[in-house]
């Protein structure tokens, strides 16, 4: 393909979207994005051209074994790296007008109208080395697990959509995902640290194991998972599950429409009410939803599926507006 005295056929690979990335590819987008970041300062703002350069070369595995030396300042199309896919391999000709073609195809990585969509969580399962102080890494475990000095606790993520979550979980984690991302806008690294050892406890569960007499324990029978085992969590994985939960607030934004409504801001609106603590919406949430329904307990609210819960607050929020209607009609 681009050999001088033969023909060399060689073979690259794109994703076309965030929902047809494998998990591998999503990572690669990670470590591309983290890794700008680290560079950015007032000399240098962050460029999405270099993390698409960056994410095509890992994708397909190409290592750079020689950049061109212009003459000129300014690289010219027509310039040429030298790339190989393994150190066993004779290297290979590739422009950088070639090199700019690739990154053009992942022009959706920051096209803001772009599908953002990630359906699949991108870990149904993962293992976790648990340290010597992570001892408690599942509550209430077996003493033979406990006493271990270093165990793999073996981990199963979410279905799509959160499928079977409760209410109470899914409103932990949109708490402890609000406070990391307040930690990090006040670069409070500690607090951010915590908040999404928290988050990572409530969403993975357990996976399935076998008891003494063989048998399969239910992940739902065994306590949740203490935050300190996900200490030192892969940025990359952690940056791959922010991904994931970004598409997850979108699809149900657009679900549930009222629930999800932003209060406008700006001239001629009025000022905003300082915000609700997490446990003023968790009070007046359950309040409202035991009013609608009659003879729920505040336990049973929180049991619920938060599928449920959503949808009885956008019932709500629907009959409310048709109120409102009726009013203005009179």
């Amino acid at each position: 393909m681009f050999g001088q005295k033969s023909t060399r056929h060689i073979d690259l690979h794109l994703p076309t979207g965030w929902n047809r990335c494998t998990t591998e590819e999503l990572e690669a987008i990670a470590a591309a994005i983290i890794q700008e970041q680290q560079r950015v300062d007032r000399y240098h703002p962050f460029d999405w051209s270099r993390v698409k350069l960056n994410v095509v070369l890992a994708v397909n595995s190409i290592e750079v074994v020689s950049q061109p030396v212009p003459v000129i300042k300014d690289y010219s199309h027509d310039d040429t790296y030298l790339v190989r896919r393994s150190k066993d391999e004779e290297p290979w000709p590739i422009t950088i007008g070639q090199l700019v073609a690739l990154t053009e195809r992942l022009a959706w990585i920051d096209d803001e109208k772009a599908n953002k969509v990630i359906f699949q969580f991108p870990y149904p399962t993962l293992d976790v080395r648990c340290k010597k102080e992570d001892g408690r890494a599942i509550s209430h475990q077996p003493s033979a697990f406990r006493h271990q000095p270093s165990a793999i606790v073996h981990l199963q993520g979410p279905s799509p959509l959160l499928d079977g979550y409760t209410w109470q979980e899914y409103r932990w984690m949109t708490d402890w995902m609000q406070a990391y991302m307040r930690h990090s806008n006040a670069k409070n690294a500690e607090g951010a640290a915590q908040a999404q050892r928290e988050f990572l406890a409530i969403l993975f569960k357990p996976a399935e194991k076998l008891t003494e007499t063989g048998a399969a324990e239910h992940p739902s029978a065994i306590s949740h998972l203490t935050s300190d085992i996900f200490k030192g969590f892969s940025p990359i994985k952690w940056q791959v599950i922010l991904f994931w939960w970004s598409s997850l607030m979108s699809m149900l934004a657009k679900k549930f429409p009222k629930v999800f409504k932003q209060q406008p801001v700006g001239k001629g609106k009025r000022r905003p009410q300082q915000q609700d603590t997490p446990w003023d919406f968790y009070n007046r949430v359950t309040a409202t939803i035991q009013k609608y329904i009659g003879g729920l307990s505040e336990q049973d609210v929180n049991n619920a599926t938060y599928g449920t819960i959503l949808q009885q607050l956008e019932m709500m929020a629907d009959e409310a507006a048709e109120m409102e209607k009726l009013k203005r009609k009179k």
